[in-house]
């Protein structure tokens, strides 16, 4: 994954989250890639925000979302969050921001 890409995940994560909690990320395009964005944020060092998004994840069968967004959204209608308030304290901890993502994406791109 070149910084480009890391740097896409990451904003896409934050932007579904910040609008609409972990409940949007998974239902919207951007949990396609909930691996690949794990992975980003180990990349760039901010392993608190990349855990929060792993017990996201982890609610759901087989411990991670399915990457085809159909089958995601009915799991996530059906089982995962049928009241959208599974991810509620979640939500709370990414809202904290644990790590300085910009910051940390910045340093990741310079070195």
């Amino acid at each position: 994954m070149d910084h480009t890409e890391i740097a896409r995940l990451i904003e896409n994560l934050e932007a579904e989250v910040n609008n609409g909690g972990f409940d949007q990320f998974f239902y919207n395009s951007a949990g396609d890639n909930a691996r690949e964005t794990i992975l980003a944020l180990e990349t760039i060092e901010a392993g608190t925000t990349a855990d929060i998004v792993k017990r996201a994840a982890a609610k759901f069968p087989d411990g991670m979302p399915p990457q085809d967004r159909y089958k995601r959204q009915e799991l996530l209608l059906s089982r995962v969050s049928p009241a959208s308030d599974a991810f509620d304290e979640l939500d709370a901890e990414f809202y904290g921001y644990p790590d300085n993502l910009s910051e940390l994406l910045a340093k990741y791109g310079s070195e």
